[in-house]
């Protein structure tokens, strides 16, 4: 079992690698927190208290957003694009139990995704020079956000086993999302 899911899993970090999307991807979000440090250091110049309170509030906000982002569409199709090709039982017929074909599709996302965070987290620590923020909740901030995508990552694993095409597993963790942000606090307010 353990050998195939590292293959499974071998083979879509390399695929992942060589597509111009992730890329892309990478490029946008690098993009996302230059803007961000330039923000914070404009606010540095005037008046504004904290800019570094500031740059670590909008990378977690933005971090955030992008994260849900990567639930409703890339967790949630891990399994929905085998399905939609036809190559499930491809994979099965190779040997592949249900739990290897499920660690080995997700795990590659999962970890593709987890160094994005690594990436950013030295331009985070920025925010510590700029004043308003300490290192300990810059910590804990990205404990945080690796909690959540695993979260997310489970989230968009489990509808796109359930359902059959990814647009509609998109829309299930889309519905999940908007439970958890919306519909909770609403509850929790009326609750109290």
């Amino acid at each position: 079992m353990l050998t195939g899911t590292l293959a499974l899993l071998h083979r879509a970090l390399r695929l992942d690698s060589r597509l111009m999307t992730s890329h892309l991807l990478r490029f946008v979000f690098a993009l996302l927190m230059y803007f961000s440090l330039i923000f914070a250091q404009l606010q540095s110049y005037g008046l504004a208290a904290a800019p570094g309170l500031r740059l670590f509030e909008s990378m977690m906000t933005l971090n955030v957003a992008l994260i849900v982002l990567a639930g409703i569409s890339f967790f949630a199709t891990a399994i929905t694009e085998e399905k939609e090709e036809e190559t499930l039982g491809l994979l099965k017929m190779a040997g592949l139990n249900p739990l290897g074909l499920l660690l080995g599709k997700s795990t590659s996302r999962l970890i593709n995704t987890l160094l994005l965070l690594g990436v950013q987290f030295p331009f985070t620590l920025l925010a510590v020079t700029l004043g308003g923020a300490t290192v300990t909740q810059i910590v804990a901030g990205y404990a945080a956000l690796a909690a959540f995508l695993i979260l997310t990552a489970n989230v968009g694993l489990l509808a796109s086993v359930v359902f059959r095409r990814g647009g509609t597993a998109s829309w299930a963790v889309l519905l999940f999302y908007l439970i958890y942000f919306v519909a909770q606090p609403l509850a929790a307010n009326v609750i109290s």
